[in-house]
Order: C-alpha cells, then structure tokens, then sequence
C-alpha cells in the first residue's frame, strides 16, 4: 500500500512538472511576436503554418466522421437574419482586422495580443503570423518599393497589388533574414506551397462547420467585403486619392470622420505610423501635444 502511495506521489509529482513547464511554455510562446520567432527560426513559418494544416486537417476528419450538422441547418432563416446579421459581422470582421493590426503592434495586454491575434487571424482566414511579419515590413518600408501594401493612384490596383504581394514579401522577408540562396528559393516555393494547400484547408474547415447558406451567404463574402474595405483604409491613408506623393495621411472629413468613430481613429494614420503603440491615433493630442493636421483640413487664412 504505502509502495502504491509512493507511486502515485511520483506520477502526480511529475504530471504536475510537466503541466508547469507546458505552461511555461504556453506562456512564453503568447508573448513573443512571429515576427520575432521568424528571425530566430529560419523554418518557423513553415511550421506555423503546418500546425494550422493539421489542425484544419483534423477538423475536417472530425466534422466529417461525426456527421455534425453544419450551424446553418440549425438556424430557420428568415430575411432579417441577412438584413441585420450581415451588417453586423461585416462591422466585426473589420474590427476583427483591426484589432489584429493592434495586436501586431502589442496595444493589447502583453499576454492577450497573440492570443486575439491568433483566434482573430484564423476567422479571416490570413492567419497571424502572416499579419505580423508582412505589417512589419510595411512600416519598415512604408510608400517604398518594397512596401507590401504598395499605394497606387487606382485603389482596385492598390487593393489586387496587396493580396499578391503577401506571398511575394513573406519569400523577400525571408531571403533577407536568411539570405538569398538557390537552397532558399527552393524552400520557400515549397513552404509557399505548404501555406497555399493550409489556406484551402482552413476555408474547408469552415464550410463544413458553417454549411453552404452560412459560408456562400455569410462568411465569405462579409469576409471581402471587409477584407477590400481595409484595403481602402490603407489605400486612402497613404494618400492614395491624391494620385501622388504617397505617404501616411491623417483624414478626418466626410466618411473618414464617421469612419474614425466607428473604428477607432484608423484615418489618422500619420499619427498611427509616428505611435504605432497608440491603440487610438485620434488620441494624439490628449498623450502627446498638438498633432499633424489632416490633409483635407481648411487652410487658415492669410494675414495681411
């Protein structure tokens, strides 16, 4: 009996080493950026997104073996749910975008930004890690040649030009932490493959859970609907209507003041790209002084 005791003081002594250093490690992983393990690991994208992979992969399994019925086949759907609901989520999945883009720059509590980035990036289907590295990058080489959210004077331009850029500047991000090398090129074609096949994957995911009314009716296109409304925000914030001298802008007239109620200050983007760890660059002035005025603002009149 006592041996059996000793035994089970053992297991318990261990189980609970095991839980503390998995916590630990749990705890230590929510802290940290992508961006930061993507400098120290040459393979970590591709182990992200081979995490994502199977996780969808066995969502799928799950969701097909059981026979779950998909979320639409529970609900008796009447007009108001699209007249109110699609709305709504349109609202929530830019909010969604957002608040990533606030979680990339830590606006959050320090344990909370990997985790909203993370549920957040898998609903809009980007997934974070990539949100993190190519936003850092934007900043980094913002109205620049090499800015992934490249600002032309046609938004539809500006908009396509973003969604194909991704893939190119996560290989570009990577050759220039790791080097531009034959190997590297052959790698990363085959990550960018791993990343393609997990993007189908996820989408699958999703349509299985929320059935073909609830993905084809909903899900996807409130998802572009806010995915090309944050390409405007960008377009528009690095001057994008001027047709020229593009650079970040504070806009604060017409839609953009309503759009800066609604979303935060977002239009203020000047002050977003001097404070990126303002959580509201509307906010400037009461943390900081008088701010840059908005471009669209009226110009004081001359004294004689």
């Amino acid at each position: 009996m006592r041996h059996a005791l000793d035994e089970a003081g053992k297991v318990s002594y261990l189980v609970v080493r095991v839980a503390g250093a998995f916590g630990e490690h749990v705890g230590s992983f929510l802290k940290q950026h992508p961006f930061q393990q993507f400098k120290k690991n040459r393979r970590f994208y591709l182990h992200y997104d081979a995490f994502y992979l199977a996780l969808s992969v066995v969502v799928v399994v799950v969701l097909l073996g059981t026979h779950l019925r998909p979320l639409d086949t529970r609900v008796v759907w009447n007009v108001w749910h699209f007249v109110l609901g699609f709305p709504a989520l349109v609202y929530f999945l830019i909010c969604a975008h957002l608040w990533i883009h606030n979680a990339t720059h830590g606006n959050f509590p320090r344990w909370a930004n990997r985790l909203i980035g993370e549920v957040l990036g898998a609903i809009i289907l980007v997934r974070y890690a990539s949100w993190d590295i190519v936003h850092m990058r934007h900043h980094r080489f913002s109205d620049d040649e090499k800015d992934p959210h490249p600002a032309y004077p046609s938004y539809w331009k500006s908009f396509f030009s973003s969604i194909v850029y991704v893939e190119r500047q996560l290989q570009q991000q990577y050759f220039d932490v790791w080097g531009d090398t034959p190997e590297n090129r052959k790698y990363e074609v085959f990550r960018a493959r791993v990343s393609y096949g997990t993007n189908i994957a996820l989408a699958l995911a999703w349509y299985l859970l929320l059935g073909p009314l609830g993905f084809f009716g909903l899900w996807l296109p409130c998802n572009m609907i806010a995915a090309a409304f944050v390409g405007h925000f960008n377009w528009s914030t690095h001057n994008g209507s001027a047709g020229r001298d593009f650079r970040p802008v504070n806009l604060n007239h017409g839609y953009f003041w309503l759009g800066n109620k609604l979303f935060t200050g977002i239009y203020f983007h000047s002050n977003h790209h001097k404070r990126p760890h303002l959580f509201n660059p509307a906010k400037w002035e009461a943390k900081f002084g008088p701010e840059e005025e908005p471009v669209d603002a009226p110009q004081p009149a001359q004294t004689a």
